[in-house]
């Protein structure tokens, strides 16, 4: 002690006549010692693992298993900052105090993640015993769809989505891989506790090789009528309902008034443009042949290109060659002229359109201490990507609840749609048009066809490059 004295006595003579700053800059060096306990409000019992970090430092400890802890602080106007997984943060200024005991407060966005299982049971979704997916209804109506499901693509893990066909046709949701070569592999879809079976076998054929895909029945339901969609992965999921829900099931929840306050007018308006960027690598080099001539060595004066030659193995194009083609025109005699053998590369992207899918909607809805409801219509207008292919859908929808008695709780909700399409473009092979629009051989130009009747045969013939073998993307689509 008397060492100090004399030292600081010392440092304060040659300082000069200052010593009272000289003292507190020599305090400023202290440190305290705080110790305390850390507890969780909801029952007291200690928290192990806490941080407690110095504020404005790196420097800081964490509670032992008991929830106790120690740590050195400079000086009684630092604070020190509490903060752990799943609990509000704190911050206390220490104040000269040694022990500092806090309680920590849960934080109220845990306890509110719920999801909703069967029967539209809520729960926890940390209680479940199994894995679960779950997407809001402001997440799907963001880039409008025509059908649903589509709107789920890309949003949870081991969900894949894809389409099998055009504008209106089925999709495909398998969870977790395919698991049967019998079936189609889709999950049970429950929609505000109602199960809806969804395949993709609605499968129509007129004539030969015309099959029509009319998509399947969760296609009509409104992504604006919906408030959530929960997907249960896994066996444990499919003892909620039984044996059809041995692919997973999708829970749909719908709007209701519940969320209101007052009464709420909502009008949406969404428009997505669609077109077509990536397409299947084919040769552009060659036209129809097996052999690849040159005027030097072809067997014969005037080269000619037969379209009944599928294979892209001809003469080669772009060269300046000349020959007979299809479309040749014919000179006073009504021989065949030669033209230039011309490569059109762009065929598949010329025949293809940009789609548009615009969805306009409106609802009012409201809610007071005895009941609450929600009325919407939505109208969907979608043009395809494949020339004159549409799809239209008005959606009426309508939720309401009402409080009879203290006990006893009268609810209803209904949902009418009505789709319709001018011309649903066939599906798979024989008639779509697609099909024949990237079969068109290289050498022949798809917007010759675009007129799609051979002249003075209107009504009977369609224009191809060879009949029987060809047919006119066109007149398919158009027809």
């Amino acid at each position: 002690m008397l060492v100090n004295m004399l030292i600081g006595t010392t440092w304060a003579d040659t300082a000069g006549s200052d010593l009272k700053d000289t003292g507190t800059c020599f305090k400023a060096q202290q440190t305290l010692k705080v110790t305390g306990k850390v507890t969780s409000s909801l029952d007291g019992s200690g928290l192990p693992g806490v941080s407690v970090v110095i504020k404005g430092t790196q420097a800081g400890t964490a509670t032992n298993s008991s929830g106790d802890y120690t740590i050195d602080v400079p000086g009684t106007d630092a604070a020190l900052i509490f903060s752990f997984i799943g609990y509000e943060t704190q911050e206390v200024v220490v104040g000269g105090r040694n022990v500092i005991n806090i309680e920590l407060i849960e934080s109220i966005e845990r306890l509110d993640e719920v999801v909703v299982t069967a029967l539209g049971i809520t729960r926890e979704e940390k209680s479940l015993g199994f894995s679960i997916g779950k997407v809001d209804g402001e997440d799907m109506i963001r880039v409008a769809q025509e059908n649903v499901i589509n709107s789920l693509a890309g949003k949870m893990s081991g969900v894949v989505i894809s389409s099998t066909g055009g504008t209106g046709s089925s999709v495909s949701m398998v969870i977790r891989g395919a698991t049967s070569l019998s079936s189609d592999n889709q999950p049970l879809f429950v929609v505000d506790g109602v199960p809806v079976i969804n395949t993709l076998n609605n499968i129509t054929q007129f004539g030969n090789d015309n099959r029509v895909d009319y998509g399947n029945a969760i296609s009509d339901i409104n992504p604006d009528d919906i408030e959530s969609v929960s997907v249960l992965k896994g066996p444990s999921a499919a003892a909620l309902y039984g044996s059809r829900a041995g692919n997973g099931v999708v829970l749909i929840t719908t709007k209701t008034g519940k969320r209101s306050k007052g009464v709420t007018v909502n009008i949406t308006s969404n428009t997505v443009i669609d077109r077509p960027y990536k397409f299947f690598e084919t040769q552009k080099h060659f036209a129809t042949g097996y052999f690849s001539f040159t005027p030097e060595n072809y067997p014969g004066s005037v080269m000619k290109i037969d379209p009944a030659q599928g294979a892209g193995a001809g003469i080669e194009l772009d060269k300046g060659y000349l020959a007979i083609q299809w479309q040749s025109p014919e000179d006073a005699n009504g021989n065949q002229v030669p033209i230039e053998l011309v490569s059109y590369p762009d065929n598949f992207a010329n025949f293809v359109q940009t789609g548009i899918t615009t969805t306009n909607g409106a609802s009012v809805s409201s809610n007071t201490e005895v009941m609450n409801y929600r009325l919407g219509f939505t109208n969907m207008s979608n043009r395809g990507i494949v020339p004159n292919s549409d799809l239209f859908r008005n959606s009426l929808s309508f939720s309401g609840s009402v409080i009879a008695h203290e006990k006893l709780t009268i609810s209803t909700n209904f949902n009418v749609n009505r789709s319709w399409s001018n011309n649903r473009p066939s599906s798979n092979r024989g008639s779509n048009p697609l099909e024949w629009a990237i079969k068109m051989p290289v050498n022949i130009n798809i917007l010759d066809l675009e007129d799609y009747w051979e002249p003075g045969q209107e009504g009977v013939q369609q224009k191809t490059p060879k009949n029987g073998l060809y047919n006119n993307p066109y007149f398919l689509a158009m027809r």
